[in-house]
């Protein structure tokens, strides 16, 4: 049976990790060659958006390659990224698909032994996971639609203010000179995430056809009244509306 080779995409930072692979190349250390590599100026300028974007055409795993935290050349870029990353990786429970599918690293500019070993780790993971969903059992329509909710969930104004402060407000102290409980941050920001990605795949159900909020519970696997509690955020928001009303139950639209 021929091996299945996987489809991954790098983002690599201009200053450290895409000098390591320029080192590995000139070195010639052996490492997969599954891996394209899109070069970035920092790890921070890559966008959770961009990762499920990856995943939506296809890719079966996603990396990001920076500087090793303190040696950025923006200071604190590379924190965000770390932050942006648990982002991803919080979406990627929500839409069912392994974490391992998705890896966050540091290599240096001296690094070109660590970034062979790397890819070629990864590489061997995500041979072992197979293609995009199939191990998960998730596939098809609604492995699409679960990452279509979890990129415009990543495009959310809650969530990517809180995404993008979260570090600043972990360590910066407000005007009082009090600092955020960073626990209590961090399940703000899981419980917003959660809700937002339930929020978009409601309306990606209603985009497909109208439905009362008990067959929209039926077709997510959620409850009737966590949908429902949704639902009237959205219709608040001028999202949704009611259509028609058929035995005694709402039948919703996406406006």
């Amino acid at each position: 049976m021929e091996q299945f080779e996987p489809r991954i995409l790098a983002f690599c930072c201009n200053w450290c990790s895409y000098a390591g692979a320029d080192l590995a190349g000139v070195s010639r250390f052996q490492y997969p060659a599954n891996i394209r590599d899109i070069r970035v100026m920092c790890s921070a300028r890559i966008d959770p958006v961009l990762v499920f974007e990856s995943f939506a055409i296809g890719l079966d795993a996603v990396a990001i390659l920076g500087c090793h935290p303190g040696d950025c050349h923006y200071i604190h870029g590379n924190y965000f990224t770390m932050r942006k990353a648990e982002l991803v990786n919080r979406l990627l429970d929500e839409v069912g698909l392994d974490r391992r599918r998705f890896l966050l690293d540091w290599v240096s500019a001296a690094e070109g032994a660590r970034f062979a070993s790397l890819v070629s780790g990864f590489t061997n993971t995500v041979r072992e996971l197979g293609p995009l969903g199939v191990k998960e059992r998730v596939t098809g329509e609604e492995l699409r639609s679960r990452i279509e909710a979890a990129k415009r969930t990543c495009q959310q104004e809650r969530v990517r203010w809180l995404v993008g402060k979260e570090y600043l407000l972990e360590t910066k102290p407000n005007a009082f000179g009090e600092k955020t409980d960073e626990e209590n941050l961090k399940k703000i920001i899981r419980e917003t995430g959660s809700q937002e990605y339930r929020r978009q795949r409601i309306l990606l159900a209603l985009k497909e056809k109208p439905a009362s909020c008990i067959e929209v519970a039926s077709k997510l696997g959620l409850t009737p009244d966590s949908v429902l509690r949704d639902m009237v955020v959205l219709r608040r928001k001028g999202l949704i509306d009611v259509g028609t009303v058929e035995e005694r139950n709402p039948i919703y639209v996406k406006i």
